[in-house]
């Protein structure tokens, strides 16, 4: 042990500020190290890819078990207060008690978190900042104060409402916040996004803890088994794999998936296997078309494509009665979400954002309309035509 960090902790100790049983110990510089970062990676993080800023590594596994006392030492001189301040402040809340020794002056302060980035001391100070254990309840950043508040309301005494639910009550709720998280990747803003991603982990963790109650499987079960597929499935990342474009991940990805079919003595008789039955309509059709598109049954020229919109469109005019039309309107859409692909557009995403619009620019017209004390069925066509126009044109197109 360093004489320096001796004397810290029996200066500590003969005033009884820790407890050496329960205590976990770093070194400042130690502690505030940043992650090792690659300078001639091949593949640009997120972040420098998407032209949003500089990387950043996230600090994985967090250095400090927050539930446990902490004690952070080092020499004065070596200290960023801000950089330390920081670090702490993503896991304990501004206003955590702290206490401060200085030898040898044999200083004992009493601070905040909020007020360590303003810390001055001389460079020829050994300090110990000593951190008090954060309750779990507290411990706002820390996911597994969501586990506790989950299963608080499923465990003894929770809430009647929710121990009375299902895997199967909740269905609808899930599918309704992954479709609200969808509206925020469109419309909102990241703070929605924020909340909305908290809405559907929720979910996932409130599933896991019944499949744990009931003896099936538990979150550590669930996040084991998608790090593992994400591992599996990357090999040119966590392995030896040599890949040349995202063409050859994608086609990597199909293999290795059955692979892992394989090994659980499955197989899929389709290349249209494994498509959610519970998609919705137009992201289903997108996903057959892609599918059928990779395993060859494509046209060769995006022409083709056009020209079967044409061709299904056209059966649609001639069709004779309701159940013809309703079967050539399906073949029309099915035909587009084709055409959707050899454009290398997103057919669910480009008919969300025509829901969007034409929901924005109708009620342009309904406000134009009660402006003249009239509702919409009171306009002429003639007035509507002209405010849908104007309305087109003030939101953009």
């Amino acid at each position: 042990m360093s004489a320096t960090l001796n004397n810290l902790l029996n200066f500590a100790l003969a005033r009884d500020l820790i407890d050496l049983s329960e205590i976990q110990i770093w070194k400042v510089d130690r502690f505030l190290q940043p992650p090792v970062m690659s300078s001639d990676a091949r593949v640009l993080p997120w972040v420098e890819q998407q032209g949003l800023g500089q990387y950043q590594p996230p600090r994985l596994p967090y250095p400090l078990v927050t539930q446990t006392p902490a004690l952070i030492w080092g020499e004065a001189a070596t200290v960023d207060w801000s950089a330390l301040s920081a670090l702490l402040a993503g896991r304990y809340p501004l206003q955590h008690p702290l206490t401060l020794i200085a030898l040898p002056a044999e200083t004992v302060q009493s601070l905040t978190l909020a007020d360590l980035a303003t810390v001055n001391l001389s460079a020829t100070t050994s300090f110990a900042l000593l951190m008090p254990a954060l309750a779990l309840p507290d411990d706002r950043h820390n996911i597994d104060r969501l586990r506790w508040v989950i299963s608080r309301l499923l465990g003894p005494d929770g809430c009647p409402w929710d121990v009375r639910q299902t895997h199967q009550s909740l269905r609808g709720a899930l599918l309704e916040e992954v479709y609200e998280v969808l509206e925020a990747l469109d419309t909102g803003t990241m703070a929605q996004l924020c909340e909305e991603l908290g809405d559907v982990l929720m979910h996932v963790i409130m599933h896991s803890e019944m499949a744990r109650q009931a003896g099936h499987f538990s979150l550590e079960d669930v996040a084991r088994r998608a790090a593992d597929k994400l591992v599996f499935r990357h090999p040119h990342v966590f392995g030896a794999a040599d890949v040349t474009d995202v063409g050859q991940v994608i086609q990597n990805w199909e293999e290795l998936k059955a692979r892992e079919l394989a090994a659980k003595g499955q197989s899929r008789a389709s290349v249209l296997d494994g498509v959610p039955a519970a998609l919705p309509a137009l992201a289903a059709a997108q996903t057959l078309a892609s599918k059928a598109i990779q395993a060859g049954f494509t046209w060769t020229t995006i022409e083709y494509a056009w020209a079967k919109v044409d061709e299904e469109l056209a059966e649609l005019r001639a069709a004779p009665d309701s159940a013809a039309q309703m079967a050539e309107l399906g073949d029309l859409l099915f035909a587009i979400t084709t055409l959707a692909h050899w454009l290398q557009l997103d057919a669910e995403a480009a008919l969300r954002e025509a829901n969007a619009r034409y929901k924005r620019r109708l009620q342009l017209v309904e406000q134009m309309a009660a402006r003249s004390g009239r509702s919409l069925r009171d306009c002429s066509l003639t007035e509507l035509i002209t405010w849908w126009a104007e309305a087109k044109a003030v939101s953009n197109g």
